[in-house]
């Protein structure tokens, strides 16, 4: 069953969060991640949340999604985001 991992993402410094795109986009390739978004203008239809950006990466199952995160490469590439962008994520098994 695929996974998603959704990001609602806050750029802090655009100039580098450029360096991190790079990089985590070749570690969502390695792993055989997909984008499904990457939407840089969302529109609120209910409640409050409200988000700057949304990403949405799949991943054929959990445990690949898992592997992913806790791979030597993401990790890698979320360092670069460090003071660079404020991220808030969930994976989620869908169908």
């Amino acid at each position: 069953m695929p996974a998603y991992m959704i990001s609602d993402v806050n750029v802090i410094n655009a100039e580098r969060y450029e360096e991190y795109l790079a990089a985590i986009s070749e570690a969502v390739r390695n792993y055989g991640g997909r984008y499904l978004v990457r939407a840089h203008e969302t529109k609120v239809l209910e409640g409050t949340w409200n988000p700057a950006r949304v990403v949405v990466i799949q991943f054929d199952s959990m445990a690949e999604a898992e592997k992913f995160y806790s791979s030597e490469q993401f990790l890698s590439a979320r360092a670069l985001r460090q003071n660079v962008a404020m991220v808030n994520m969930i994976l989620a098994e869908g169908v």
